[in-house]
């Protein structure tokens, strides 16, 4: 039988490399591992600073074109409104043209069919004269007697009535 106390040293060895390795990487490698992860980590951080940000500037961006869509809306209802007034007004301002000028030429009217029927009277009052000058003259050249002045006045209410 053996050493009972017998020390492998595969297992030292072994125990050595692996702390030599922890203290290898730790000195070599775990500082620009540390590094590497601490960039990853401020990149990873910016860009959601960034795009939250971004999403900031868009909603405001939103907010700005609602708000002038808006405007956008209120302005054109202004000018439909005030289109639409002024063309109430003009139209009513052409409705009382269009009367005033229809009563102008009614007025026209009446006064022309006035003066002709005032001129029409004084013709037949000046034809009625003249046949009844002829007439006297007539009775006066004829002498006749009563049947015969009865006869020449129912003869001129003839002519009388047929020049109207």
């Amino acid at each position: 039988m053996g050493n009972p106390i017998q020390i492998d040293f595969t297992v030292v060895a072994t125990v050595i490399s692996f702390l030599l390795l922890v203290w290898l990487l730790s000195a070599k490698a775990w500082g620009p591992l540390m590094k590497m992860m601490e960039e990853r980590r401020t990149n990873i951080e910016s860009m959601l600073a960034s795009a939250e940000n971004e999403r900031q500037q868009a909603e405001k961006i939103k907010r700005e074109y609602q708000e002038e869509m808006r405007k956008a809306r209120q302005e054109a209802q202004e000018v439909i409104a005030k289109a639409t007034k002024v063309s109430e007004i003009r139209a009513n301002e052409i409705l009382a043209a269009s009367h005033e000028e229809s009563e102008k030429i009614k007025k026209s009217a009446l006064v022309d069919i006035q003066r002709e029927r005032d001129q029409a009277i004084a013709e037949v009052k000046a034809q009625v004269a003249d046949l009844s000058v002829l007439v006297a003259e007539k009775i006066i050249r004829q002498k006749l007697d009563m049947k015969g002045q009865g006869e020449l006045i129912e003869q001129f209410i003839q002519e009388v009535g047929e020049m109207q």
